[in-house]
């Protein structure tokens, strides 16, 4: 019985299957975008946001405060950004919407101070150049709010993850 079995044994030679190999495509994930801007969307500087959602679209938020001679200007500015033509060196559109709160306080304990807050929206073009994980803007736009259009330069740098 011991030499039936060491003759099977030995006979049957053990193959593994043959190696399995995939080849998955990446999957690019939607680039983030940190930046910081001068003159822009946000008012005189501000930070932002940006979401990429499709290969053309993003969802962006910027905002700003400042301190001017004791009044207190914070400003919100959600938007839509839109790739237009090319992929290094890119023209763009964004659209969105402005809103602003600015608050005096008082210097005095017999005035309570003021504040107010008021919103528009701005239209932009612009020009931006991509590397792998930094990118510059520069765009005009204009700001409408309150009865009134306002010409608007920005320029921005910022970091994709």
């Amino acid at each position: 019985m011991r030499w039936v079995l060491s003759s099977v044994l030995a006979a049957s030679t053990a193959y593994a299957e043959p190696a399995v190999t995939a080849t998955a495509t990446p999957v690019e994930e939607p680039a983030n975008v940190f930046y910081v801007e001068l003159l822009g969307k946000a008012g005189a500087y501000g930070v932002g946001y940006e979401r990429q959602i499709t290969d053309r679209l993003s969802l962006g938020i910027a905002g700003s405060y400042a301190d001017l001679r004791g009044q207190q200007v914070s400003t919100a500015t959600p938007y839509v950004h839109a790739r237009l033509l090319g992929r290094t060196h890119t023209l763009f559109t964004e659209l969105g919407a402005v809103f602003v709160h600015t608050r005096t306080p008082s210097p005095v304990p017999e005035w309570e101070g003021m504040s107010d807050s008021g919103g528009g929206g701005f239209a932009a073009l612009g020009w931006q150049h991509d590397w792998k994980h930094v990118l510059v803007r520069a765009s005009g736009s204009v700001l409408v709010g309150e009865g009134r259009a306002t010409p608007w330069l920005g320029v921005a740098i910022g970091v994709k993850r």
